[in-house]
């Protein structure tokens, strides 16, 4: 058998590989993130604490290596500040009322009742 004369069809370009082509993106950075998030339901400081370490970690390993990332582990530190800050001012609150309540309790000895006692 003998082929048609003429050129021959030009070479398909290969795709690009997105996965090759993209970064890999630091464990700690997502682990920051992740640990932030979870701040909101119900972690409160200690999540804050993890994420800020870790986003720390993470911005100096990105720094070093080149590794994709650094959005996440500056996320992870905001919110790991932002929960911690929070939960400081929660504690702060706590203790305030409680100081407060006593000492309005300690100068005004007839605004609560108290038991009289019986004949």
């Amino acid at each position: 058998m003998q082929t048609p004369a003429g050129p021959a069809p030009p070479p398909q370009p290969s795709l690009p590989q997105a996965a090759q082509a993209s970064a890999r993106y630091n464990p700690w950075a997502v682990v920051s993130v992740a640990f932030a998030a979870s701040t909101v339901i119900g972690s409160w400081c200690f999540g804050g604490l993890v994420a800020v370490i870790t986003g720390h970690v993470a911005r100096h390993q990105i720094k070093r290596t080149g590794e994709a990332g650094a959005n996440l582990a500056l996320i992870g530190l905001i919110g790991g500040y932002a929960a911690i800050g929070l939960s400081l001012l929660f504690i702060l609150g706590y203790i305030a009322f409680f100081v407060f309540f006593f000492a309005f309790a300690a100068t005004h000895p007839g605004a609560f009742a108290s038991p009289t006692p019986s004949p």
